[in-house]
């Protein structure tokens, strides 16, 4: 009996040991989680800092920046002409095929002829109808004015004889000038191209009968080649002859050097913008080609950063400027962009030329966010 009862209380005992050190670890949990969160909570709000490296930041510098005019057109050539037929006729032979080379007075086209011989053929048979006249008119006159001279005759014959004279000779100048007219068609029918150049298009083919002033060539001198581009009324006070631009062709991807040959005088009512040729090197692009690209019309100083430096999430621009070791959000107003080597600057105020700007590959840093500058 006494055993029973002393192993009972040996049970009782392990299970209060146990229920104790439950409690215990229980505790001891959660005041370890305690800890933690209040380390947790300290370390929040400990302040952040950033480690910037060299390629995060960059600084303000005084630069000269050349200011750039948005452009684009269409190439053309400064010497261009259609070649038209200058009558009604059937065309006999094209010379020449696209993109063939001519040179100036080279045959291009020959239109029937027969028709222009025959015509050439009967004025000349006028003007000698007409000289044979003249000269009956001339002696007729000249033996009137001997008859008269010895008394045979009135003077008034003499005057017939004049005016039959001078009516001869207006005839033939009216036949002379009726062959020169037919020598000239006679000639129209074989044209000839008036520069030097290349076939871009052809209108007609042998057999095609062809209408007075009609197309049947193209001829361009790629030798000398322009774009035609619209620039706004409010750059024309910056635009001189002389300037130059960067264009990039619709063929290929290099870049073209032009230069402002010749500024239009008037406005285009319709767009109110200035009309400017930019002349292009020899070769140096396609007939018909869209281009691309900016004209550097002038050069403007400041305290500049790159462009994408400048921040636009925001109502106003911004820039993250370092100061006192702190990141500060800093609104700004864009006074002028430009290029510099290929890159986009701006000029922008209040700025001075060594603040620390940071770069795009930076990030958004929280205003007021403490930072160190990498060594």
């Amino acid at each position: 009996m006494r055993l029973k009862s002393t192993v009972k209380w040996l049970v009782y005992s392990l299970i209060v040991v146990a229920l104790a050190g439950g409690v215990w670890r229980a505790l001891k949990a959660r005041s370890d989680a305690q800890a933690s969160a209040a380390l947790a909570a300290e370390a929040l709000k400990a302040p952040i800092n950033y480690v910037l490296q060299a390629s995060d930041t960059v600084a303000a510098a005084r630069q000269s920046l050349d200011q750039t005019q948005t452009i684009n057109g269409t190439v053309k050539a400064v010497n261009a002409v259609t070649l038209r037929s200058n009558q009604a006729a059937i065309v006999t032979a094209i010379r020449v095929p696209e993109g063939g080379r001519v040179k100036a007075g080279q045959v291009v086209a020959q239109l029937d002829a027969d028709d222009a011989k025959a015509r050439r053929e009967q004025a000349q048979q006028q003007v000698i109808a007409a000289r044979a006249q003249m000269d009956l008119a001339q002696r007729q006159r000249d033996n009137n004015r001997a008859l008269v001279e010895k008394g045979f005759i009135s003077s008034t014959a003499l005057v017939s004889s004049d005016s039959t004279y001078a009516s001869a000779k207006a005839n033939h100048e009216v036949a002379i000038a009726a062959l020169d007219i037919a020598k000239r068609n006679l000639a129209d029918a074989t044209v000839r191209s008036p520069i030097n150049g290349q076939v871009s298009q052809r209108y007609v083919k042998p057999g095609d009968r062809v209408a007075l002033n009609a197309p049947l060539v193209d001829i361009v001198d790629t030798r000398s080649l322009e774009v035609e581009v619209m620039v706004p009324i409010a750059a024309a006070a910056k635009l001189q002859v002389g300037q130059m631009a960067t264009l990039t062709l619709e063929s290929s991807a290099t870049t073209v050097t032009a230069k402002v040959a010749r500024i239009n005088p008037s406005v285009d009512a319709s767009s109110r913008s200035l009309k400017i040729y930019l002349s292009l090197p020899v070769d140096s692009a396609r007939v018909g080609e869209f281009v691309t690209g900016g004209l550097v019309v002038g050069t403007i100083e400041g305290s500049a950063i790159p462009l994408d430096a400048v921040r636009t999430e925001k109502a106003q621009p911004y820039i993250q400027v370092v100061q006192n070791q702190r990141v500060a959000h800093v609104s700004v107003t864009i006074a002028a962009t430009g290029s510099r080597n290929g890159r986009q600057f701006a000029i922008v105020s209040p700025l001075t030329a060594g603040e620390i700007v940071l770069s795009p590959s930076a990030g958004v840093i929280a205003n007021g966010t403490a930072v160190q500058l990498s060594k």
